[in-house]
């Protein structure tokens, strides 16, 4: 039985939670200058990581990923983070 204990913890552990995947998404787009610069200021970095709207595209793979490909979806996506911050 404490085998099962040791692995069932060892399992919940392990999961990704939300904010590890929100963290791993934010490393991804640092990688992107905008998204650094962006990131540096005190209350647009408050705003990424508390926003609802703003974590849930965060947590989208996909919107990541059209984000860093496409001017536009960045651009509407900065737009997004400094009317938030508002």
């Amino acid at each position: 039985m404490d085998k099962f204990k040791d692995l069932l913890s060892y399992g919940i552990l392990m999961k990704p939670t939300s904010y590890s995947k929100l963290r791993l998404a934010i490393e991804e787009l640092t990688t992107e200058e905008w998204f650094k610069e962006l990131y540096k200021v005190p209350s647009y970095n408050t705003i990424i990581w508390k926003d609802k709207q703003i974590k849930r595209i965060l947590l989208d793979p996909q919107k990541i990923k059209m984000i860093k490909q496409d001017q536009s979806h960045a651009m509407e996506f900065i737009d997004l983070i400094k009317e938030s911050a508002e």
